[in-house]
């Protein structure tokens, strides 16, 4: 019922609360009273329904864990009895769409005219699937007197996967050359790198080494050798996924945040002709998908690491890292996505990272936890905040003394927030590959 239904309701009411003084009008008042209520019903009949309503929900096929992923509903009027719309003007409706209850919904209800469309976004915080209801439409009738609610639609199931908004943000980016915005350099430095790309004409800055005298002798002007870092080297992405990496580092837990971070790195490393594994373990080891270049590889990471969650166990790194090098023999550059807080946990990474480095270049990548740094920041007010403060403090510092003794044991480390987490583990390994070290 609308506020101008019951509006006439409680008119209707007068003639029969002033029969309580005279008698009389007590029939008038109980026929007036039905009259109302009877109008009020047949305008809620009269008020488009199923029969007339239309919804279609559209959204991307895969949402994004921890993006905002817009989702459009359309809702369309039917012509009622005759071929016609019963009013040529638009309908003024309260629209709410069941939305995976897991998912922060932004907009997901509201008011608008039908024919009409409401947009809003959705944000996971977690990988997996979810189940959309149906579409709730609320019209009031021609009189504006009743309501009519109406569930529309049979909902759907969407799946939840890594970040793949990023690659789309890389690849626009970097169609109109401002990856810049990104935080990604791209600039690459003359000479660098140890496959043949193409002989050009020297500039004052090339090295001599670079002189290609055989050219020069043939044109008759001095040539040199431009080279690009070389192709088709392996790239093996490493995950944990035992307890701490899942741990929160803002809305998602560290093992999201590394998968989407692996997720680009794995873009970029394809399209610039490498070959891309995938390595995961906890206590033991779970996945292992070989090196392969092409883009189909990107679909068989997906499908790889769909399943994994973080376990209830520590990651055990003498197990799993001794046998990736058995896995992997060939020279390659890994990269560890892991947390370390223990020190006896950390002693383990350090040695095995060590004996990697005999055969691969690994890269340790670790993401700082913006709550443990916080309150390790915080002013204590009480007893609990002092300890907890202590703790967090702690923690830090052994985490920083382990990545510090990889460091000194030659081994390369990254460690940082979820938000620069991707833009820096891409430009660390073009660096990685500017300087030739795999």
């Amino acid at each position: 019922m609308t506020r101008w239904g019951a509006a006439l309701l409680i008119i209707a009411l007068v003639p029969l609360a002033a029969s309580a003084a005279y008698p009389d009008l007590l029939l008038l008042g109980i026929a007036v009273l039905a009259l109302a209520a009877l109008a009020v019903l047949i305008d809620s009949r009269r008020a488009p329904g199923r029969d007339r309503l239309s919804v279609t929900r559209e959204h991307d096929e895969i949402l994004s864990v921890g993006r905002p992923n817009p989702v459009t509903v359309h809702i369309g009027v039917r012509p009622g009895h005759g071929g016609v719309l019963r009013s040529v003007r638009p309908i003024p409706a309260e629209i709410r769409d069941e939305h995976p209850p897991r998912l922060l919904a932004e907009g997901a209800a509201g008011r608008l005219s039908l024919p009409g469309t409401l947009r809003y976004t959705l944000t996971p915080a977690g990988r997996g699937e979810e189940t959309f209801g149906a579409t709730v439409i609320r019209c009031p009738g021609p009189w504006r007197l009743g309501l009519r609610q109406s569930s529309i639609g049979e909902g759907g199931t969407v799946r939840v996967d890594a970040d793949l908004a990023a690659i789309r943000v890389y690849e626009a980016l970097a169609r109109r050359g401002q990856l810049a915005e990104l935080g990604v350099r791209t600039q690459r430095r003359p000479g660098e790198g140890t496959e043949f790309e193409r002989i050009r004409e020297a500039v004052p800055d090339d090295p001599q080494r670079r002189i290609n005298w055989k050219a020069t002798a043939r044109t008759g002007r001095l040539m040199a050798t431009e080279l690009i870092p070389e192709r088709a080297q392996p790239v093996i992405v490493c995950l944990d996924h035992g307890r701490l990496m899942g741990v929160g580092a803002g809305a998602l837990t560290k093992l999201d945040h590394a998968i989407n971070a692996a997720l680009l790195l794995i873009h970029v490393a394809l399209a610039t002709g490498d070959r891309v594994g995938l390595f995961a373990f906890a206590d033991q080891v779970t996945v292992t998908l070989p090196a392969r270049p092409g883009r189909l590889q990107m679909r068989r990471f997906l499908d790889a690491v769909r399943p994994l969650r973080a376990g209830e166990v520590e990651a055990d790194y003498d197990e799993a890292l001794a046998q990736l090098s058995r896995w992997q023999r060939r020279r390659a550059l890994v990269v560890i996505f892991t947390d370390v807080l223990d020190p006896d946990q950390g002693q383990a990474l350090v040695r095995q990272c060590a004996r990697l480095r005999r055969q691969h270049l690994p890269l340790v990548i670790t993401v700082r936890d913006p709550a443990l740094e916080d309150t390790a920041r915080a002013r204590p007010v009480d007893a609990p905040s002092t300890y907890a403060r202590a703790v967090a403090t702690r923690l830090i510092a052994d985490r920083e003394q382990t990545l510090e003794l990889l460091r000194r044991s030659g081994v390369e480390t990254l460690d940082a927030d979820a938000r620069t987490l991707s833009p820096r583990l891409v430009n660390r390994y073009l660096e990685l590959k500017r300087r030739s070290l795999l």
